[in-house]
Formats: C-alpha cells, sequence, structure tokens
C-alpha cells in the first residue's frame, strides 16, 4: 500500500500531464487543431521523437508483462524486447526514410494512405481495418497493464481497477491528442529510466546480496537453474516471438505516427535507432527482466507474475519515489494506450469518414469526429480488456494479427515493385485470416498463430503477384523524389 506521501506524488504527477495536455488543447483550436491531434504538426525534434517512440512500445504494457515474463521465465525473457529492438533498428534503416518521404510529399497520415497511393483504395481500406483492429486490440493489453498497477498501489478489486485505468485513459486521449502524448513521454521515460534502471534494480541487488548471491539461489535448486540461464528458452517459443513481434514495428501505427510527426528522416532514423539500441535492448529488456527475477527471489509466492514489479516497487523503493515511479508506470500506460487508440481513430477519420462518408467535412468536422471515436473505441477496448485478463496474452494477439496480415504486403510495398494490388489485397485477407482463425481454434499442437501467418501470407503475396498485372490505379513511383 502506498504512503500518503506517494499517493501526493502521484496526484501532483498527474496533475502535471493534464495540464500539459490541456495546454496543448488550448494552444492548438482553430486551424492547425486537427493536425495538432493526429500529426504533432509534423515538427517533433529528436528528444520528443525518440521518447515517445521508447515509452510508446516499453510503457505499462511490456514493462508489466516483461516483469512477469522475468518472474516465470527468469532472464531469458529479456529476449522478447531484444527482439523489439532489432525491428525498430532495421526500420530505422530500411522502413523510415521511404515513408518520411512519402509523407512530406502527399502530406499522408496512416497506414491506409500509404497503401491507398501505392496500390488502390479498396487495398488501402483494407489495410486501414486490419491494422485498426489490431491496435485496438493492443490498447486493452495498457488497460489491463493499469489496471493491475491499481489493483497492487491502491488496493483495489481488479475489474473496478481496469475501469479506473480505462476510463483516465480515455480523458486524457480525448483531451490532449497525439502531441500531447509526445511532450509527455519524455518526462514519463525519464523518470521511468531512473526509476527501473537506476533504483529498482541496484536497490533491489543490494538487498538480496548482489549478482552472485542471485545466481546462487537459482542454481542451489535444479527447477529453477534455468531462471539465470540466457539461453534456457525453448527454441519454438523464442521463433514464436520472433514471428509475432518482429513485424509489428513495419506495420505499427504508433511508428507511422513518430515519421509522419518527426521533423525529419534524418531526425525520425536517429530516434528509433537510438531506441532500438540501447534504450530497448539492452537497458530496458534485461532491467525490467531482472525485476521480476528478483521478485521470484524476495516473494516467490506471489499469486500473479504479472503484478512482479509494482510489488517491487512497492518493497524495494523509498516513500515518495516509489509513488512518482508508480505513477510513471500508469502515465506510460496511458501514454501507450492514447497512441495505439489515436491510431484507430485516425484511421476511422481519415480512411472512412473523410475518403468515404464526408469527402468535403471541415476540419472542425472531423476534429469532432475523431473525439467522437476516441470515446466510443475508448469503452469498447474497455471491455475488450474485462474479456483477455491477461497483459502479454493481448499484446501478443493484437501483434499476431497486424503482422500476419501486413507484414509481407508491407514489405512488397516497399521493396518489390512486382507486388499487385491484388496480391497485397489476398495476402492480407489470407495471411490475417489464416492467424485469426488459427488462434480461435486454440494454437494446436503448441505453434503460434504467426507461424500459420508467415507460412501463408508470402507465399499468397508472390504467386498472386506473379499471376496478376498492376492495375491502371497503381503508383510504381511513389518513393521516387521529385526531379530538382
Amino acid at each position: 500500500m502506498l504512503s500518503f506521501l506517494d499517493g501526493l506524488a502521484i496526484v501532483a504527477y498527474f496533475v502535471v500531464l493534464l495540464v500539459i495536455g490541456w495546454r496543448i488543447m488550448v494552444r492548438a483550436r482553430g486551424e492547425g487543431a486537427l493536425g495538432s491531434f493526429l500529426a504533432a504538426d509534423r515538427n517533433m525534434g529528436l528528444v520528443q521523437t525518440t521518447a515517445s517512440t521508447a515509452a510508446t512500445d516499453l510503457g505499462g504494457g511490456f514493462s508489466i508483462a516483461m516483469g512477469g515474463l522475468g518472474f516465470t521465465l527468469g532472464i531469458s525473457g529479456s529476449w522478447l524486447i531484444a527482439i523489439s529492438g532489432l525491428s525498430v533498428v532495421m526500420v530505422s534503416f530500411l522502413l523510415v526514410p521511404r515513408l518520411k518521404l512519402w509523407s512530406e510529399q502527399s502530406q499522408g497520415l496512416t497506414t491506409g494512405d500509404l497503401f491507398s497511393d501505392r496500390f488502390d483504395l479498396k487495398t488501402g481500406r483494407l489495410a486501414a481495418l486490419v491494422i485498426a483492429l489490431s491496435w485496438f486490440s493492443f490498447v486493452g493489453g495498457q488497460i489491463i497493464a493499469g489496471g493491475k498497477l491499481l489493483q497492487v498501489t491502491m488496493t483495489m478489486d481488479l475489474s473496478l481497477a481496469i475501469a479506473v485505468s480505462g476510463l483516465v485513459i480515455l480523458g486524457y486521449t480525448v483531451m490532449g491528442g497525439l502531441k500531447a502524448v509526445i511532450y509527455t513521454d519524455v518526462f514519463q521515460m525519464v523518470v521511468l529510466f531512473v526509476g527501473i534502471v537506476l533504483l529498482l534494480v541496484p536497490l533491489g541487488l543490494i538487498k538480496v546480496g548482489g549478482l552472485a548471491a542471485v545466481i546462487a539461489h537459482f542454481e542451489a535448486n535444479p527447477e529453477t537453474e534455468s531462471m539465470v540461464n540466457w539461453m534456457a528458452l525453448e527454441p519454438k517459443q523464442l521463433i514464436g516471438w520472433f514471428l509475432a513481434v518482429f513485424p509489428v514495428w513495419f506495420i505499427s501505427i504508433a511508428a507511422m505516427q513518430r515519421i509522419v510527426a518527426a521533423r525529419s528522416a534524418a531526425v525520425a532514423q536517429r530516434a528509433f535507432l537510438i531506441t532500438g539500441v540501447p534504450i530497448e535492448w539492452p537497458l530496458f529488456a534485461v532491467s525490467a527482466t531482472f525485476v521480476g527475477l528478483l521478485a521470484r527471489m524476495l516473494m516467490p509466492e506471489l499469486s500473479d507474475p504479472e503484478l512482479a514489479t509494482p510489488m517491487m516497487i512497492l518493497t524495494i523503493l523509498p516513500a515518495g519515489i516509489a509513488g512518482i515511479v508508480i505513477a510513471a508506470y500508469i502515465a506510460a500506460v496511458m501514454s501507450t494506450a492514447d497512441s495505439c487508440l489515436i491510431g484507430p481513430v485516425a484511421i476511422i477519420t481519415n480512411d472512412f469518414y473523410k475518403k468515404w462518408w464526408r469527402p468535403d467535412a471541415s476540419d472542425a468536422e472531423l476534429l469532432r469526429c475523431a473525439r467522437t471515436l476516441t470515446i466510443v473505441l475508448g469503452v469498447l477496448a474497455i471491455g475488450l480488456a474485462y474479456l483477455v485478463p491477461n497483459v502479454l496474452d493481448l499484446i501478443l494477439y493484437a501483434y499476431t494479427f497486424g503482422a500476419a496480415g501486413l507484414f509481407f504486403p508491407m514489405l512488397g510495398l516497399l521493396f518489390w515493385p512486382r507486388t499487385t494490388a491484388t496480391g497485397a489485397f489476398a495476402s492480407m485477407v489470407c495471411g490475417g485470416g489464416s492467424a485469426v482463425i488459427w488462434m480461435a481454434i486454440g494454437e494446436p499442437y503448441g505453434f503460434t498463430a504467426a507461424y500459420l501467418g508467415w507460412g501463408v501470407g508470402l507465399p499468397v503475396l508472390v504467386l498472386v503477384s506473379l499471376a496478376t498485372q498492376h492495375s491502371a490505379s497503381e503508383n510504381l513511383n511513389l518513393f521516387a523524389r521529385p526531379a530538382p
């Protein structure tokens, strides 16, 4: 249970964040309001872009989930974020330059815009639908993470905590938009880095007697000696993680938002590279997992492994500091959730409402639509969180669905000119559909749905593209630089 000083720190922390969001909302009224809400004015610098990219991936969901993996698997669980870090690094070289060039030339905003510009409107709408559904599911994982933090720190019932967490996220997102998210992420990442990497892990090591004591403790028992073995992870699980997680940054709406919002391609490239190495790996991958490992040593009877991180914060950190770190975790959950919520909101507003239903809508009308959609989707995401009350499960479901449907069509769009609109459309339907069906029947034989998504999506893309011709609406020169 948090002390009065911790509670005061949490209240003060959130007041600051809400004031930032309110000031940005007030300043963005009028002509630039929609651009601020959905694209952060396209002028974010290196610090803002890096912090927001990292916070979106590492905020609550992954942090809570990694503590749980550290508690159950040990240090080898850190490979999950290592895969994500590798994905971010590859995206910085392969994806960022092309997407930034496209967004600057066309003022494109969403994945649907990108696929529509390269292929056709039908393919763009399907891509928009796949990514919107995927990232909507991701919001639920963040709401669960926030609920578990509140459950432990405020001694709430989990159902009530999920509701409170979801409503806070919803209110903040409606008010702030993407620009507010990016500015608050800077502060959140500093607090998380100091709280977890510089305070929680070192203080935890001091409490248990140092790294040698941790290794000796787990190696003394044959049943737990794998906890301190970096290579203890089963190959099938590691491959499953890779197939589900590695494609994510290539098709992430959060990545798209940060690239669009960055001041330049150079800023976006550096931000993504720094996020991958050293922020995701090794700093947060090892630290977040090690917190769970320490929790396994100090509180082995913990009923829910995903409570390892918040319990360690309450147990190890001094009063006041614990409150600030808990507040940063909850805020990071919020920033991840509202980034992922704004993605589907932007897609539905831009790719469906504006392009399909109301082509003549004004910016003011589009902004009202975006805020209304935020409320509707936020309430639905809270309901989803009740149905799948496990952070890691919901995150991996969301990753698998999006990756199976969009990863290979995205690679084809970027690097294989022979990719046709028909091939991309068929790959999305077959790859994403097969993954959903495999998940629905319980993933037989212990193979994750990502295996089927990769096994179906790539061959369908290649074979159908080779068997069909480019349509008249396709733009094969989408990434060509304009003549000087």
